[in-house]
Formats: C-alpha cells, sequence, structure tokens
C-alpha cells in the first residue's frame, strides 16, 4: 500500500496538482482580499479602532479559510469519485485501492489545503494599512493583490490581462458597495 500512495503521490505531483492548486489559491486569496477590503474600508469609516478592525478580518478570514477548505474537500472528493465510477465503468473492473483511487484523495487534500490557507493572503490588505495609515494605499495595495492574482489564470497574456481586469473591478465593486453602505 505504501508504495501505491507514494506512486498516486508522483501522479499528482505530475499532472494534476499545478492547475487545481492555482485555481484553489486564486479563489481563496480571492475571498480573503474582498473581505478584507470591505471590513478595513467599513470601520475606518465608522470609526472603529484598529484593534476591533484586526479582530473583525482575522475572524473573518478564519471563517473564510474553513469554510473554503471544507468546501473544497467536498467537492473535490465528489467530483474525483465520480471521475473514477466513470473509468470503472468503461475498463469493466474496480478501481478502488490503485494509484488512480489514491491519486484523487490526495489531489483533492491538496486542493483543500490551498484553499484554505489562501484567504490568510487577505492579511496583505489589514498589514498594508496598520504600515501605511493610509486607507488609498491599502486599497491600491489590494487592486494590485487582485490584478497579480488574475495573472495566475490562463494561458494567453490576453486571457491572463483580461481576469486581472475582471478581479481588480470586482475590488472596486467591493469598495464602492462598501462606502456607500457605510455613508
Amino acid at each position: 500500500m505504501a508504495n501505491k500512495l507514494y506512486e498516486a503521490f508522483k501522479y499528482v505531483i505530475k499532472y494534476e496538482l499545478a492547475s487545481s492548486i492555482r485555481r484553489y489559491i486564486v479563489l481563496g486569496a480571492f475571498d480573503g482580499i474582498l473581505l478584507s477590503l470591505s471590513i478595513l474600508l467599513s470601520g475606518i469609516l465608522s470609526h472603529f479602532s484598529l484593534e476591533d478592525i484586526s479582530v473583525a478580518i482575522y475572524s473573518g478570514i478564519i471563517a473564510t479559510a474553513i469554510s473554503s477548505t471544507w468546501n473544497a474537500l467536498v467537492v473535490e472528493l465528489s467530483e474525483k469519485k465520480a471521475e473514477l465510477e466513470k473509468i470503472e465503468k468503461q475498463v469493466l473492473k474496480s478501481l478502488r485501492g490503485t494509484i488512480y483511487d489514491y491519486s484523487g484523495k490526495i489531489a483533492s487534500i491538496f486542493s483543500a489545503m490551498a484553499h484554505g490557507v489562501s484567504p490568510f493572503l487577505g492579511l496583505i490588505v489589514l498589514y498594508s494599512y496598520e504600515y501605511l495609515h493610509n486607507v488609498f494605499l491599502s486599497v491600491g495595495i489590494s487592486l494590485l493583490c487582485l490584478g497579480v492574482l488574475g495573472i495566475l489564470y490562463g494561458d494567453r497574456i490576453r486571457d491572463k490581462m483580461y481576469t486581472s481586469l475582471q478581479l481588480i473591478i470586482a475590488g472596486l465593486i467591493t469598495s464602492f458597495i462598501t462606502l456607500f453602505i457605510i455613508r
């Protein structure tokens, strides 16, 4: 069994990990950045202390990280199980206990970990404000981070730029809606 797990791990690293991990890192970081941005803006405009804003951001990111981890694990395990069953129907035999079975489970765990850790990149928003004490620069850094996340998607530069623009627009919309609600 140890040999099968090792082979499954190598298979995951070689064929499955890069795109899945990249996707989940972007999704989780996107959630964390937008969450932090909205809490930071609303906290500053409501004249909350930086300590209260920090607690709100940390607790929001922790909840997002747990939700992201759990969702990714449930979805990925379900998808990998369905893929395995489809292959089993094609080859007319059970593949339970094979490297294909184990690789699906390993890939699901790695995806869940990536999705669970990546919301903590939203702390960049909080730390930028704590360090710079300038909300406009913090918003700008948030938008820059969203743009960098967009570059991780797609193969062609045009696709990457388009995705970056979409994520930056989401950051601007989040900022404007937060400002509108608080004022």
